[in-house]
């Protein structure tokens, strides 16, 4: 009889855990699908902000929009998949959209751009999240989160196509590399948090230079545009992208 209860204990504990998950995930979705429902409303093309945003502050987050895209869109030619951009005006809002404390941007798949308050002071942010959508959209979300794409990849990729002097030298230096790459890089969700928190932030600029490394000798982001086109119909990223 215990162990019956034991049994029954841990099925519940796992299925709460399964619907926090889902919860989490499910509100950016839902947030897409319904912004005035999260307390947003139109401000710009597939562009919603926090309700209370002042006219002056909402005219500065839509052009800032309006310059990442175009920017994101150069890099890979045109944007193929452009999600709903949700723009919050403090933390609360972005939490209620299940944005992670702390962070600039959040994304599911290539459909929602989650963007915090931090987010929408600087225009490098929202590039980088668009760079990640599109990098989703073009190999497929689920495909992505299977790992047909490293985590190094991506992030250092948005280091590039938003040209974050964080973390990588302008156009024009060379390799631009402000941190050598290592060939370890962390390739999953959870060895690159893991690897983040005991490296830090240094961890985008390596990866961006192993990008950039690798941009350099393969057509620069033509060569980036055609390994997420491989990847997409089946072909092995760590065979076109060898470890090194």
């Amino acid at each position: 009889m215990k162990g019956i209860l034991q049994a029954l204990i841990w099925v519940v504990a796992l299925a709460l855990i399964t619907a926090g998950i889902a919860y989490v995930m499910a509100r950016p979705v839902a947030a897409a699908t319904c912004p005035w429902c999260f307390g947003l409303e139109q401000a710009g093309d597939d562009v919603y902000v926090q309700r209370d945003m002042n006219a002056a502050e909402r005219q500065r987050v839509v052009a800032t929009v309006t310059a990442a895209r175009i920017q994101a869109g150069q890099f890979y030619g045109s944007l193929l998949h452009q999600p709903r951009i949700l723009i919050c005006a403090d933390d609360d809002c972005y939490r209620h959209l299940g944005g992670m404390p702390g962070t600039a941007v959040g994304s599911m798949g290539s459909s929602v751009l989650e963007v915090s308050h931090l987010g929408s002071q600087q225009q490098v942010f929202i590039t980088s999240g668009l760079s990640s959508a599109e990098l989703y959209g073009r190999v497929g979300f689920w495909k992505f989160n299977q790992g047909a794409v490293p985590m190094w990849f991506d992030q250092g990729l948005a280091v590039v196509v938003a040209d974050d002097s964080s973390y990588i030298l302008p156009p024009g230096h060379g390799d631009r590399c402000k941190a050598g790459s290592f060939p370890d890089m962390p390739a999953t969700p959870g060895d690159w948090q893991e690897e983040l928190q005991q490296e830090g932030n240094v961890l985008y600029a390596q990866s961006a230079c192993k990008v950039n490394m690798w941009m350099m000798e393969n057509g620069g982001p033509k060569g980036v545009v055609a390994l997420l086109d491989k990847v997409a119909q089946g072909q092995d990223f760590n065979k076109l992208i060898p470890p090194q």
